[in-house]
């Protein structure tokens, strides 16, 4: 089946050729990096457009016919991304502040905290008659502190805290796309996927700087 997708969605695919070695600037943080220039060039609003463009190249998650709920999405480049697979499907987007809009006008968007649970809901269940969605998606991170233990706790907590909105607001069967600090607290989050999920994994896009511990989990088909 998931051949059959590819082949009939092969006109969707957006070719990026992560395979090609890249870069490396090891050890220093290179805020004009090819990924950076590169976004700013296609007017894309951060260089973390290419880490989804590489997840779906390899992951094939998001269908033309599918409606999807991008979580923690300022500046908006995951979006951006989203909109051109979806096209005309229902994309809502979510924030705790105000967001430089877009003019799609398929999509919709919540001003709110994902720790605020029955708020976010409201707002999604009377932006949507369907208020269950085909796909999660989330580049979300905390407010760094510059003390790693902590900021690494504070993105596990985050990442729980959507797991429990996929609960209520992801169809059974579905899937769901995390980003997270991966260090020692990591196998808390493993635990509450694996409650929910039937499979995961674990993938650093290569468009993730080498000194960054960020890592994407992909939840596959969601239990219940």
């Amino acid at each position: 089946m998931a051949k059959r997708n590819r082949e009939l969605n092969k006109k969707d695919i957006i070719k990026t050729w992560f395979h090609r070695k890249k870069n490396v600037h090891r050890g220093s943080f290179v805020v004009n990096d090819e990924y950076a220039i590169k976004a700013k060039k296609a007017w894309y609003r951060a260089r973390s457009v290419y880490k989804l463009f590489e997840i779906q190249e390899r992951f094939d998650l998001i269908k033309p016919d599918y409606s999807v709920i991008d979580i923690w999405c300022a500046p908006g480049s995951f979006l951006q991304a989203i909109h051109q697979i979806v096209k005309e499907k229902t994309i809502i987007w979510v924030d705790i502040q105000e967001c430089k809009q877009f003019s799609y006008p398929n999509v919709s968007t919540i001003v709110c905290s994902i720790f605020d649970y029955d708020k976010l809901s409201e707002q999604v269940i009377n932006k949507v008659w369907d208020d269950q969605f085909d796909l999660i998606t989330s580049d979300i991170a905390p407010n760094t502190t510059g003390r790693f233990d902590v900021d690494q706790y504070a993105s596990v907590e985050l990442n729980i805290e959507i797991c429990k909105f996929s609960d209520r607001f992801l169809k059974k069967w579905w899937n769901m796309l995390l980003k997270v600090f991966k260090w020692e607290d990591f196998n808390e989050l493993v635990n509450q996927i694996k409650n929910r999920f039937n499979d995961m994994k674990t993938y650093k896009p290569q468009a993730c700087r080498d000194s960054s511990h960020e890592e994407y989990i992909i939840c596959l088909w969601k239990k219940i």
